[in-house]
């Protein structure tokens, strides 16, 4: 629904103490929050967290976004990359980076570290260490030929560039298999094939009605077998990819299994770790392990894999050098605690049976204040971040990824040492947090793969580097902000990489503030005024251009708390001093540059099932406000969108006229509308999305040029639109950006300096 409200009088100071939320010293992210809040913001009825399983978007709209993609492709071949026409003058989007940093900063602590976004797997070449490619969860795939010397993206015209696995076919290098969707906020689905080592794809296969793909393997023995483990259930292929089938496993639960992981144990023989119940939203989702003997054809379900604290989901790995010898890690179930390990196994006969190796109970032997036990390595993500790989020389040498760092054992588990730390404390080497992937290359290097990009140690985890991540352009940004002011920053929130400043005009952008980022401003007249935030309207004011912040929610009730949104937004007046942003149910105002907050009155607004979603306020009039959000009555009489799917993302008032007002959906129907537009300030509305817009698909945000309003750009998940004519036709605008969910774009006032915000592959600039 849309709400306005146009203030007439000075408004009441706000009643009660003033709220400063207790700053860490450093920030972290916030997966558990970030699972939730995804959710809903693509689906207002959400109710299940455990509906997060199977991802914010049902399969027949994923495969309706790829088809929205494949259009694109035909329409728009000449502006996507690697089109041999010329630029049209003016709209070439360039990618700014970043390409690396010259420090990161979280809290007290600042490193000379760089990063990239999240990465879903690392594959190296078997023969050839300066061949690795790597899958990211909103970047696409990276490859890389000279050993991380350089890199180049290979998949930007997919139609989605959210990745669940890259695998490769043993005795041909060159043919690729990659599962489209990373698992935990992707949007991606199916599986596509490449013979020309990523050059080209094939059209994508779909996986019965599975929507996540966890893992892709093929056959030792016979090349043409191929495995595939998903949401629901595990598939089969004997004819190279061609043709799939669902395997059964009788798991005694009623629902196709989540299949997370699975290992080559040698010969045919392979074993997978699943949830039977990964439904459920309490209690145990059922995680068991089963192993073949025949290419994955049959199944027999293994023994000893148990915990009294149940088993969730699980991860598998096996020896190189022993392929019999077999480890897991297993989540405890539906928990949230810090413990949330539930037992590391290990298998000496291919996962037929298990052996727990008590890790819950057993101390690292050069334990600290921060972590002291192997039960924390999970640090309450356990269902978010695991990875295990085993030298490729030694069966009882380990590494065991987690939350905050990455375990070793050099004695199959008998005892487990500490080997990086997130912020390179306790002297420990520095490893991003969130390990996800990881990898050895045939000289024997080993590579991690985190939520902040690609590790690299060259003597098992001794010392790491992350230089790596150098030109690998993949953080997924919640916004983008600049000024034409003479420091002219640019910078922008990310998932789990903080908010980051540009330095100078390189491709280099700084970490200023740690932890998840998301709304940002750049003052438009006083310069080193900056603003970023973290999740739950936890603003934060920067007076020398970022070279330090302060909190500055002085007045939000709510800050730092669940009764504000995941997702920080910040609405800016015409003056530049006066803000607006929300809680979950009520809007704040600022008119001292986030200083301090006074809450709106709430007349009219609904009282429960109430949540807002964005707001705007009028260039032309300060008085005019507008929110976004689920739930009842108006504060004033809003007519109803046409043809609304919900989920409502964004609302912009014409920046001369304040009576016109535009309102975008993401929400995932691709039947509804998901732009409109009132001429008569919310009396009534048309939708829009028409006349060569790729109807159906989601609208991050609509705005106009604000030097002319017949002029919109909308920011959708296969890029930017432009209307020239009000909204009645549309056309992709700008070459060169591939087809990327681009979630905030930046307009100078003067309309000469453009700046978008991509989920995925970072910043771009309209030359």
């Amino acid at each position: 629904m849309f709400w306005s409200r146009t203030l007439k009088a000075i408004l009441p100071t706000m009643l009660g103490a003033t709220y400063l939320f207790a700053q860490q010293n450093e920030e972290t992210d916030r997966a558990s929050l970030r699972r939730k809040a995804q959710e809903e913001w693509y689906n207002e009825n959400y109710s299940d967290e455990k509906a997060k399983k199977g991802g914010p978007w049902k399969a027949q709209y994923r495969k309706f976004i790829l088809d929205a993609a494949a259009k694109e492709r035909q329409t728009s071949a000449a502006l996507l990359p690697g089109a041999s026409s010329a630029p049209v003058s003016g709209s070439n989007w360039v990618n700014i980076g970043p390409t690396g940093s010259n420090f990161i900063k979280n809290g007290s602590t600042t490193l000379t570290q760089t990063d990239s976004g999240r990465i879903r797997n690392i594959l190296t070449h078997p023969t050839n260490a300066s061949i690795i490619y790597i899958a990211t969860a909103g970047g696409g795939v990276w490859r890389t030929t000279n050993g991380g010397l350089s890199w180049a993206p290979i998949t930007e015209s997919l139609g989605t560039l959210s990745i669940g696995w890259l695998a490769m076919d043993p005795a041909n290098v060159n043919t690729l298999y990659l599962g489209l969707g990373d698992p935990f906020d992707g949007t991606g689905i199916g599986l596509v094939k490449s013979t020309d080592g990523g050059t080209t794809w094939s059209n994508p296969v779909y996986l019965g009605d599975s929507t996540i793909t966890t893992q892709v393997i093929v056959s030792r023995s016979n090349p043409q077998i191929v495995m595939a483990t998903t949401n629901k259930g595990l598939y089969r292929s004997t004819n190279g990819g061609a043709n799939w089938s669902l395997v059964s496993i009788a798991t005694g639960q009623a629902e196709q299994p989540y299949v997370w992981s699975i290992a080559h144990t040698g010969g045919t023989n392979f074993v997978i770790a699943l949830e039977a119940l990964s439904s459920a939203a309490s209690g145990t989702t059922d995680g068991q392990t089963w192993t073949t003997t025949n290419d994955g054809a049959t199944w027999t379900k293994s023994t000893g894999f148990t915990s009294s604290l149940g088993i969730g989901r699980a991860t598998v790995a096996s020896a190189p050098s022993s392929p019999t010898t077999v480890y897991a890690m297993a989540a405890v179930p539906n928990s949230s605690a810090d413990d949330d390990l539930a037992e590391i196994f290990r298998s000496t006969n291919g996962g037929v049976t298990w052996t727990a190796l008590g890790a819950r109970s057993k101390r690292y032997s050069n334990r600290n204040r921060q972590s002291s036990s192997v039960s924390n390595l999970m640090y309450g993500q356990a269902w978010y971040n695991q990875t295990i790989v085993v030298s490729p020389t030694d069966p009882n040498l380990v590494y065991f990824g987690g939350c905050l760092l990455l375990a070793k054992t050099t004695n199959g588990g008998s005892t487990f040492s500490q080997i990086s730390n997130w912020l390179a404390q306790y002297n420990l080497p520095y490893i991003h947090a969130d390990f996800h992937a990881s990898a050895f290359d045939a000289s024997g290097n080993l590579f991690m793969g985190t939520d902040g990009g690609l590790f690299k140690s060259t003597n098992g985890g001794t010392t790491w580097t992350s230089d790596l991540n150098k030109g690998i352009v993949t953080h997924l940004l919640y916004s983008a902000c600049s000024t034409l002011l003479t420091t002219q920053p640019i910078l922008g929130g990310m998932q789990d990489n903080g908010t980051r400043i540009r330095a100078g005009s390189t491709q280099l952008f700084d970490q200023i503030i740690g932890g998840d980022g998301f709304a940002c401003d750049a003052h438009q007249t006083t310069s080193n005024l900056l603003l970023g935030s973290l999740y739950n309207s936890r603003i934060q004011k920067s007076t020398n251009n970022g070279s330090s912040f302060t909190q500055a929610c002085s007045g939000i009730t709510e800050c730092g708390t669940s009764n504000a949104p995941f997702y920080t937004k910040i609405a800016v007046a015409a003056d530049n001093n006066t803000l607006f942003t929300f809680a979950n149910t009520r809007v704040y105002k600022s008119t001292n540059y986030a200083g301090s907050w006074t809450a709106l009155p709430v007349t009219g607004l609904p009282t429960t099932s109430f949540v807002i979603r964005n707001i705007a306020v009028a260039k032309t009039n300060v008085n005019n406000i507008g929110i976004v959000a689920n739930g009842g009555a108006n504060w004033a009489a809003a007519g109803a969108l046409p043809n609304n799917g919900f989920s409502l993302s964004y609302i912009h008032f014409d920046s001369t006229n304040a009576s016109t007002i535009y309102v975008a959906s993401v929400a995932p129907d691709g039947a509804s509308s998901h732009l409109w537009k009132s001429t008569n300030g919310g009396v009534s509305w048309a939708s829009i999305d028409t006349g060569g817009f790729p109807a159906g698909i989601p609208v991050n945000f609509i705005r106009n040029d604000p030097n002319s309003s017949a002029t919109l750009y909308a920011g959708t998940h296969l890029g930017v639109y432009r209307s020239t004519d009000g909204g009645s036709t549309w056309a992709r605008f700008g070459s060169g950006m591939p087809l990327v969910n681009i979630n905030e774009i930046y307009i100078s006032a003067d309309s000469t300096r453009v700046i978008a915000g991509s989920y995925g592959r970072g910043f771009w600039q309209l030359q």
